[in-house]
């Protein structure tokens, strides 16, 4: 039987060129706190301290400076019934290919996370998490891989990960028009950096849009909606994406053509390389063959 977790995290505050934001900075050291609400929240219920003492919204952190936060803070999984894939897990970690149209994690029912819950098989670790927590999250239309720790150790080690860029991401997309073979949109996002790499893989001729692309989408950053914003910037909306439309149109009804088909990282436990493919859905080829037949 694993032993209770210990629900403590200390956290000395070091390498800042000047003082930062408490919120700000609690949400990068405790993975645990994956947004400003959680972190909000934290505070208000006097888990977070500064110093010894009960933190403040408004307070700011320097150098120095110590931060203790105590308690998981997790909300009790919600009962959801919903048939999600385990593509891969162990004791540390699962991950799953997300059905479209249900959120990761968040203030709702339908949730991977609340689909998870009693349905994973629990960790052994000592420090294992009462259910899987997503290190990092798709948005609720895309469809694919998303990664959850199973042990406190493997959150925090993961989502390390992510902020250091060290876990690698690839999608598929089918796209508006004809893309260049290969490129960089480099493109600021809401005043932040943010860099998507592509490449075409396949171009059909389309009566109704001119052409369609298959792209193989790799994000260097992990801003909100990169992607999509990325691709509508340059003239290539995302099939299906009604969000970022506008008044172009677009295919409807048959969901967002975006799928998440790739992670690459480091075992948090073993630091082994891991590498996770899965096939994009069916209907992302049938377009394509369609428009060829059609033309």
């Amino acid at each position: 039987m694993a032993k209770k977790a210990q629900k403590s995290w200390t956290r000395r505050v070091s390498g800042l060129k000047s003082p930062q934001a408490l919120v700000e900075y609690s949400q990068q050291v405790f993975p645990i706190l994956n947004s400003k609400t959680a972190v909000k929240k934290a505070i208000a219920g006097g888990r977070l301290l500064k110093n010894g003492k009960k933190a403040r919204a408004g307070d700011r952190v320097e150098n120095g400076d110590h931060l203790q936060l105590n308690g998981f803070g997790l909300s009790k999984a919600r009962s959801f019934d919903a048939d999600i894939e385990i593509v891969y897990e162990d004791d540390h970690f699962v991950v799953v290919n997300k059905p479209a149209g249900i959120a990761v994690n968040g203030n709702r029912i339908k949730t991977v996370e609340n689909a998870l819950a009693g349905v994973a098989r629990p960790s052994s670790r000592a420090d294992a998490l009462p259910y899987p927590v997503a290190t990092h999250r798709i948005d609720v239309p895309t469809k694919g891989l998303v990664l959850l720790a199973k042990s406190k150790s493997a959150l925090a080690k993961l989502a390390t990960a992510f902020q250091e860029n060290r876990i690698k991401k690839a999608y598929m997309a089918v796209v508006h028009g004809k893309t260049p073979p290969k490129g960089r949109i480099d493109r600021a996002l809401k005043g932040k950096k943010a860099i998507t790499d592509f490449e075409t893989l396949e171009v059909v001729p389309s009566k109704v849009f001119q052409h369609l692309s298959l792209v193989r989408l790799m994000p260097v950053t992990g801003r909100t909606h990169q992607l999509r914003i990325h691709m509508q910037q340059e003239n290539h909306l995302i099939l299906g994406d009604k969000e970022y439309a506008g008044r172009q149109k677009t295919v409807l009804g048959k969901g967002l053509f975006l799928c998440a088909c790739r992670l690459q990282f480091d075992h948090p436990e073993t630091g082994k390389p891991v590498d996770i493919r899965i096939k994009p859905p069916k209907r992302f080829q049938k377009i394509i063959e369609r428009e060829k037949e059609r033309y």
